[in-house]
Parts: C-alpha cells; sequence; structure tokens
C-alpha cells in the first residue's frame, strides 16, 4: 500500500506548523519536553494529513486528555479538531447487566471444560484460536481506539495507521538529514 504524496505534503506542511507553534527550536526547552512536543506534532500532523478515520479519533482523544496540548492540537488541526474530538458512534461500547455476563461466562466455562475433556482434532484448533484472540487483543491495545473494534475493520484500521506510521517516519528522517546538512553547512 503506497503513500501518496499528498499525504506526504500535508504531513510535512502540519509537523513544520507544529513544531513553529511549540517552539522546538527555543533553547528553553529541556531535551525531554522537546521529544515531547515533536512527537505531538508529528502525531497531530498525521492525524490532520489522514483525515477522519477511528484510528486518528483514538490518537485524538488520547492526546486531548493532557490539557497541555490542547492548545497546540487546535493550531495544527484548526476545524478539524471539534470533529476529531467527538466520540466515534461505533466506539460507544452496549451497556450490560452484571447478570447477564455472569449467566454468559459461566456457560462459556462450562462449554471449555466439556471441550477440555475432548482431546481429539479440535484441541488444535482451539488452541490456534487462542493465539488470534490474543494477538488481536494485542493489536487492539497498540492502535489507538482499537479498543472499540473487531475483526476486519480492526485489521484494516491497523494497515492504515502502519503507513501512516511509515510516511511519518520517512518524512522525519528526512527532516533530519536537512537539518544535518543544514549545521554541516554553517
Amino acid at each position: 500500500m503506497q503513500v501518496r504524496n499528498s499525504f506526504k505534503l500535508a504531513l510535512l506542511k502540519q509537523m513544520l506548523l507544529g513544531f513553529q507553534l511549540s517552539a522546538v527550536s527555543s533553547n528553553s526547552m529541556s531535551v525531554p519536553e522537546r521529544k515531547n512536543a515533536i512527537k505531538l506534532s508529528a502525531d497531530a500532523a498525521m492525524v490532520f494529513a489522514r483525515g477522519s478515520t477511528r484510528w486518528t479519533r483514538g490518537l485524538v482523544a488520547g492526546l486531548s486528555e493532557n490539557s497541555n496540548n490542547e492548545d497546540l492540537l487546535r493550531g495544527i488541526l484548526g476545524k478539524k479538531y471539534e470533529r476529531l474530538s467527538l466520540p466515534c458512534r461505533s466506539s460507544w461500547k452496549i451497556p450490560r447487566s452484571r447478570k447477564i455476563l455472569k449467566r454468559c461466562l459461566g456457560l462459556c466455562s462450562r462449554r471449555k471444560k466439556a471441550t477440555a475433556t475432548q482431546h481429539d482434532v479440535k484441541s488444535g484448533s482451539t488452541l490456534a484460536r487462542r493465539l488470534v484472540k490474543k494477538r488481536i487483543q494485542v493489536l487492539k491495545k497498540l492502535l489507538p481506539g482499537g479498543e472499540s473494534m473487531a475483526g476486519f475493520s480492526l485489521l484494516d484500521q491497523t494497515l492504515d495507521y502502519a503507513v501512516s506510521l511509515k510516511a511519518q517516519v520517512d518524512i522525519m528522517r528526512r527532516l533530519l538529514k536537512i537539518s544535518k546538512a543544514s549545521n554541516l553547512n554553517k
């Protein structure tokens, strides 16, 4: 999956805007502050360039938890900040009764006990299912907003997020090369 040049250009423009707004080049910042400002600028620029998806909403929600980030996010995202900070309707979880959950878990555990006594061909498939479930849980934790996704949408959003992260890394590497070259010329 290739990244369009328009995406990279928008990412670069917003990243540089974020660097200006956060005053990354000022000498008054400590190294951890500068690192956080660069990361915040890069993430907000990626959200701006990508647009509205589930993972961008999750990323904005995560970045908005710190009240110090809000001004920079508003500066980089502009009008998109309000739209992206709203919760995604499909990410709301359905409230369930404790009785229903206990009943379901009790039935599931009885089924597991019944199937655990049978050691046939199905034991390999149950092991594979467990591995897949564990990997999906890890994937849900890695992807911003992934806790509310399931199945193919989780894989689709993960692929999109990975491609966007790769483009972000490419742009940051190019900026580093340009910065090193300009320091050598001085």
